[in-house]
């Protein structure tokens, strides 16, 4: 399966000390722009192997940030479910 050309973005923030940190802190609360919470979910998910779901508060939003994790992480990876 061929990356998508943004991938090296994520594996860099999935290897980032405070990436890590938070995941080994999880289920734990954080605060991320709604700009970069496609990136952050996406170097979670590289980091921790694992699938992941995300609940907006609109459909609009998690239509939007499906659309930007698959930018990142390859369509075929990324599932929006209405």
């Amino acid at each position: 399966m061929d990356r998508p050309i943004l991938h090296p973005i994520v594996s860099e923030l999935a290897e980032h000390e405070r990436l890590r940190a938070f995941a080994e802190a999880l289920p734990a609360r954080a605060r991320v722009s709604e700009a970069a919470l496609p990136l952050v979910v996406a170097a979670l998910h590289e980091h921790l192997g694992r699938s992941l779901v995300l609940l907006a508060p609109e459909d609009a939003d998690a239509r939007d940030a499906a659309e930007a994790a698959g930018w990142l992480l390859g369509e075929e990876r990324v599932a929006f479910l209405p």
